[in-house]
């Protein structure tokens, strides 16, 4: 299985607000994948932060 997207513990926090909860996320090479949910549920900043638009504000590892 090769992997295009991996996050182990991605975590996006603006102040007390915490918008990406320790995400861990593989996503295999050649596949298509939604991301659904409601206002306010995270979409955009997970977005950034797996095109390195925004920092993680934890420990974590992207690899894209």
């Amino acid at each position: 299985m090769e992997l295009s997207i991996e996050t182990v513990g991605l975590t996006k926090k603006y102040g007390s607000l915490i918008a990406v909860n320790k995400l861990d996320l593989k996503v295999e090479r050649n596949t298509i994948h939604g991301f659904l949910g409601p206002n306010g549920a995270g979409k955009k900043p997970l977005k950034m932060l797996l095109m390195k638009q925004l920092k993680p504000s934890e420990t974590s590892r992207v690899f894209t």
